[in-house]
């Protein structure tokens, strides 16, 4: 659950997410994002949802993204455990580390559904050098956006994005 606090009217939450609509599993890391209101924000969790939200308005998300293995059959939900996002690297764009190892890169353009673009390290599809667990932590390189750093197993690995 998300819960939303102002200490001037109390100890209690002012607003809180829907139980139907938050994260079924632990979330793992939440992200503030750059708009007009200040107010919007991205969740990622192992239940495999990566939702956008507007702390306003917590009974409904934003958006929502559903995190695969993209197979066209029977595609394989992965746990999502780490989130980075960064307005320099585009701010449509977000990287997912999932708790199989693999690196998701997702785009949410206005007004249309968020994408998965690209698997790094996701054999199945054309990528090699994962990780073998959980990918803790990622983070985007500040100077060169297009270049990132995952932390899991018992190794950290530079990635290069195209941008």
């Amino acid at each position: 659950a998300i819960n939303f606090y102002d200490l001037r009217k109390g100890e209690q939450p002012c607003e809180t997410t829907v139980v139907s609509k938050q994260h079924w599993d632990p979330v793992y890391e939440l992200t503030w994002l750059q708009s007009k209101t200040q107010s919007e924000c991205v969740t990622v969790s192992s239940d495999a949802r990566c939702i956008f939200w507007d702390t306003r308005f917590l009974s409904e998300p934003v958006d929502e993204c559903v995190l695969t293995d993209g197979a066209k059959e029977d595609p394989k939900r992965l746990g999502g455990v780490s989130l980075e996002w960064m307005q320099e690297a585009g701010p449509t764009k977000y990287l997912v580390g999932t708790e199989q190892g693999a690196i998701l890169s997702l785009n949410k353009k206005p007004k249309k559904d968020v994408e998965i673009g690209t698997w790094f390290g996701l054999e199945s599809k054309g990528g090699s050098g994962g990780h073998f667990g959980p990918v803790y932590s990622t983070k985007r390189n500040p100077h060169q956006v297009k270049y990132f750093l995952t932390v899991g197993d018992w190794r950290a690995q530079l990635w290069m994005e195209e941008l």
